[in-house]
């Protein structure tokens, strides 16, 4: 007796704790039932059970449906009874994140129980489906070979597309960035079991990394009409596995190292690219080993789950110097069921990530690269209510506690500067953040006739606090020293700068959302609206000076600001599907929907009188030959509006008139407006055979309500000047248009943040996918997706200065009509200048072949990425921007790098009794041994202009071996 009571204690306690609501995104799955008898009747009064990772029983309403709702993603077995009819009973009905299995069940009269053949019963087609979204089950998870993260996921889907290929987890220990159908990466967003945990500092990010074993399913959302999709870019929504009645488990380990490689380093590649061991970056170790657990703590009524995961991944640089990444991840998750109708859980996840050489490469030698610290953890809970047969109620709350650090391996004291190779030397930037996050919300869905009204709303706080140190000042801690940047060696231009306590901001999300799903035989209509109001505030900050230039960047306190800016919207959902056949077997979709950019939680920070604040000063020669900028060799300058006019020096961050300002920021905020993107979409759905479905759409996409920190100079402010001009390999002659102000801004560092009128983009694509769920010993997932994303200006009013310009940063082309060119930047990765492939093709598949053999593999196929280059520090007679950056081709979306192909295999061996398996699997990544060069340097003022900055890596062999019951 005291041991129930005590389990009840505890279940209560559980499920007490998950009482109070997050943000919602659907990562659970759903059976919507009809129950008639064989002449199509509707029959009420249906007793109908379900089991399996979740087990529930419903009652048929008057209209013959049971719904079920909140299903964790897996196997079903569903039976039927109703007296005076035989029973139903069907064992395999597959249920996925974010999909619904429309099961219509036909009761014999009699006696005569009837077991139905699920290949017949369970349908691939979901006609209240109002997203694009594409499901990784947990077979292909574990099956097809990969390098285990979700990034490489990501790329098997159609119409995403990812920033770098990743060979054999060689690309593991960083993040990569990716975008699709036109939408900007920092409209990406991450949840984990229905929790929004998005870095909302670095938009689109995850705040942390995870083990691959942990994830019973993915679910990836591309675009359409869900009132649950926030923005207009790629959902990923994480299933963690849990416990159930029945114990399971597993373990794995994945083993490679250097003598596992080809070599794919080509001859004329090894002087700049062979390093030390004239093969180039390549895989020095890779471990990936853990194990996760899960069962009954009390059956029926409370289970448990836990995992425990670690990759350590070592790189040979060219220098031949290790670039080890370590990922340690704990997992643990425990759900409790009080009644059939009432459930709850609780989350613990804890993702630590710690690297030693980010960054390495070409243009970061050792010294340069950052040592990286620090974990991530969640806390989350959530609850459950069934309320009679007709009414869903889901609440969650969650804590993401994230931060990280990154160390220069030259030191704090070692002073650094940039080459007139483009390389960076002798150490680099320090930087530390914290990003706390706060998240709850309650959703629901009621049931009333041919009526399904869903609605729910959300709250979310992300803060941040970041400090940046520049290394050299030595003997002065705290303070910045200076950069250098030689331009054209022994001149050099310096960089005095005031960082340190920069940003300090809170971000504010609330949203609520109200929709109906009616359905009137074959059709189904879907209605409803969202509102989201987002807010970026400013904490109060104080910021150390440089004692170098005491007079211009002085120590300085800023004060709070709250809500510097504001994005409120209302966007409209629509969507109508409708099955062309009694069978519905085929789907006709259209779908329109509206969606508001994300706003990252310290967008607000530029009206704190804090700022990263900096001075440039050019021409500095370096007298002493020691390559970088000594204080006495600046010693007595100073800058002023007058000087930066005549291009002696620059300044940001302050009013170089009044530098100790702080009763008011330099920038201001005028008239802006809530960014939108406009989605319209046409479908066709078909299921060929049973567990066979194919899938068309196409997409058009209108971005509008663009936003820009502008210093009050458009088009019209400028005025030709001489062009660029000049002939250089790999693109020949070339002609460049340069603009030059024809006036100076009373404060040149001070900007507006307003509406960027005149100014939008296009995005029109189409994609088939074709899914193969495993039956008849195979599966298959493929995927086509073509793409053409343009951006556009009415007049001169909706550019700045109207030259061409593309740096390692940003990207300008600066043409009506023209392909949209982003760079992708961060997370140890540079250089990479996407316009969105015009072709891309994915495929993944496994055969179970006689004797337990497994055959699987994973393609990837698409257009190059653009090879924009251009000159940077052009001398100019622009008295705002001397030295600019300016493209040196007419077309960046005709000039790329050559078509990437990646493929991977696996060949396993299955060993079973019983419930235990046990798998040998031998993969091979980049089977062709490719070479295909992934990046250049395009910046034609280098002495490295043009050389190979990156290729693929090679072929390389993975052994692994997997136990699991």
């Amino acid at each position: 007796m005291r041991v129930r009571l005590a389990r009840l204690a505890v279940l209560c306690a559980s499920l007490l704790a998950f009482a109070t609501p997050s943000a919602a995104q659907v990562y659970t799955g759903r059976i919507d039932i009809t129950v008639a008898d064989s002449t199509g009747a509707i029959l009420p009064g249906a007793v109908v059970e379900i089991s399996g990772p979740q087990s529930a029983t419903a009652v048929s309403d008057a209209q013959g449906e049971v719904h079920f709702l909140g299903l964790a993603p897996g196997t079903y077995t569903v039976a039927a009874k109703l007296q005076g009819f035989g029973d139903y009973t069907n064992k395999n009905v597959p249920v996925v994140a974010g999909g619904g299995v429309p099961l219509k069940i036909a009761l014999a009269v009699g006696g005569v129980t009837q077991t139905v053949d699920v290949s017949a019963e369970s349908p691939v087609i979901d006609p209240r489906r109002t997203a694009t979204t594409t499901n990784v089950t947990h077979e292909e998870l574990q099956q097809i070979p990969s390098a285990r993260d979700p990034w490489v996921v990501l790329q098997t889907v159609p119409g995403v597309v990812v920033d770098r290929v990743n060979v054999g987890g060689a690309e593991s220990g960083q993040q990569s960035n990716y975008q699709a159908k036109g939408a900007a990466s920092a409209d990406n967003t991450w949840n984990i079991d229905g929790i929004a945990i998005t870095d909302m500092s670095a938009l689109g990010s995850s705040p942390t990394y995870y083990d691959f074993d942990m994830f019973q399913e993915m679910n990836v959302t591309t675009g359409g009409a869900d009132l649950q999709s926030a923005t207009p870019g790629v959902g990923l929504n994480f299933v963690l596995k849990a416990g159930s009645n029945t114990p399971h488990g597993s373990t794995r380990i994945y083993y490679e190292d250097e003598d596992m490689q080809a070599n794919n380093l080509p001859d004329d590649l090894r002087a700049t690219l062979g390093g030390v061991s004239g093969k180039g970056n390549r895989i020095n170790l890779y471990k990936d080993y853990g194990f996760e657990l899960g069962g009954p703590v009390w059956k029926d009524r409370l289970w448990a789950w836990g995992s425990y995961g670690k990759t350590d991944v070592t790189l040979l640089t060219l220098a031949d110097t290790p670039d080890q990444t370590i990922l340690e991840n704990t997992s643990f998750k425990t759900t409790g069921q009080i009644t059939r109708a009432i459930r709850g859980n609780f989350t613990f996840f804890r993702g630590d990530k710690v690297k030693f050489g980010r960054s390495a490469g070409p243009f970061r030698p050792p010294e340069t690269t950052w040592n990286q610290s620090g974990p991530t953890s969640l806390y989350k809970g959530e609850a459950n209510f069934t309320l009679g047969s007709n009414v869903f109620v889901t609440g969650r709350y969650a804590y993401v506690d994230g931060g990280f650090a990154l160390t220069p391996q030259g030191g704090l004291g070692t002073q650094f500067y940039q080459d007139d190779a483009g390389v960076w030397r002798g150490s680099y930037t320090h930087y530390e953040t914290i990003r706390p996050q706060k998240n709850g919300s309650a959703d629901g869905n009621f049931f009333r006739g041919n009526h399904e009204l869903k609605f729910g709303f959300g709250w979310r706080q992300a803060d941040v606090d970041s400090t940046t140190l520049i290394p050299g000042a030595i003997g002065t801690p705290g303070v910045n020293g200076i950069v250098s940047y030689h331009s054209g060696y022994p001149n050099m231009i310096a960089e005095v700068a005031a960082w340190n306590d920069n940003t300090s901001a809170s971000g504010r999300y609330t949203n609520a959302y109200i929709g109906d799903a009616i359905t009137w035989d074959r059709l189904t209509m879907n209605l409803g609206l969202r509102w989201d109001r987002q807010s970026s505030s400013v904490n109060p900050l104080s910021q150390q000076g440089n004692p170098l230039l005491p007079n211009l960047l002085p120590s300085i306190t800023g004060t709070a600001s709250e809500d510097v800016i504001v994005w409120n919207s209302v966007t409209p959902r629509i969507g109508v599907a409708y099955a062309l056949d009694e069978a519905r077997k085929t789907l006709a979709r259209a779908s329109y929907a509206s969606f508001a950019s994300q706003m990252n939680s310290g967008l607000g920070n530029f009206l704190s009188t804090v700022q990263l604040r900096g001075v440039y000063f050019y021409d500095v020669a370096d007298l002493n030959g020691n390559r970088v900028v000594d204080p006495a060799e600046i010693a007595g300058r100073t800058c002023n509006n007058a000087l930066a006019t005549a291009g002696a020096c620059n300044f940001y961050g302050f009013d170089v008139a009044n530098p100790s300002n702080v009763a008011a920021p330099i920038h201001t905020v005028g008239e802006y407006k809530t960014p939108l993107t406009h989605e319209f979409q046409l479908g066709l759905d078909r299921e060929l055979v049973p567990n066979f479905g194919i899938s068309g759409t196409l997409t058009f996409r209108r971005f509008t309500n663009f936003n820009w920190r502008n210093n009050g100079l458009v088009g019209t402010d400028y005025v030709l000047s001489t062009p660029l001009t000049g002939t250089q390999e790999p693109i020949g002659a070339y002609d460049t248009p340069i603009y030059i102000a024809t006036r100076v801004p009373a404060n040149r560092a001070a900007t507006e943040y307003r509406d960027r009128d005149g100014y939008s983009q296009r995005f029109l694509g189409f994609e088939f996918a074709a899914t193969k769920r495993l039956s008849n010993r195979w599966m298959a997932r493929f995927g086509f997706s073509t793409s053409d994303h343009r951006e556009y200006f009415e007049d001169l009013g909706a550019l700045t200065d109207p030259t061409p310009s593309v740096t390692t940063s940003a990207a300008n082309p600066n043409v009506d009509g023209g392909q949209v060119l982003r760079v992708s930047t961060g997370s140890g990765k540079g250089g990479i200048y996407q316009v969105l492939p015009r072709y891309q093709f994915v495929a993944t598949g496994l055969y179970q072949a006689l004797w337990g053999i497994n055959l699987a593999g994973n393609l990837v196929n698409r257009q190059g990425f653009s090879t924009p280059y251009f000159r940077s520090q052009v001398s100019t007679a622009d008295p705002v921007t001397r030295l600019k950056s300016v493209l040196a081709i007419d077309d960046v979306g005709e000039q790329r790098l050559p078509a990437v192909t990646s493929l991977d295999l696996r060949i396993g061996k299955e060993f079973g009794w019983r419930r235990a398996r046990l798998n040998l699997d031998v993969d091979v990544f980049n089977a062709l041994n490719s070479s295909t060069i992934l990046g250049r340097q395009y910046d034609l003022r280098l002495t490295t202009a043009n050389n190979v900055r990156e290729i693929m890596n090679p072929r390389v062999l993975r052994l692994g071996l997997r136990f699991g019951f």
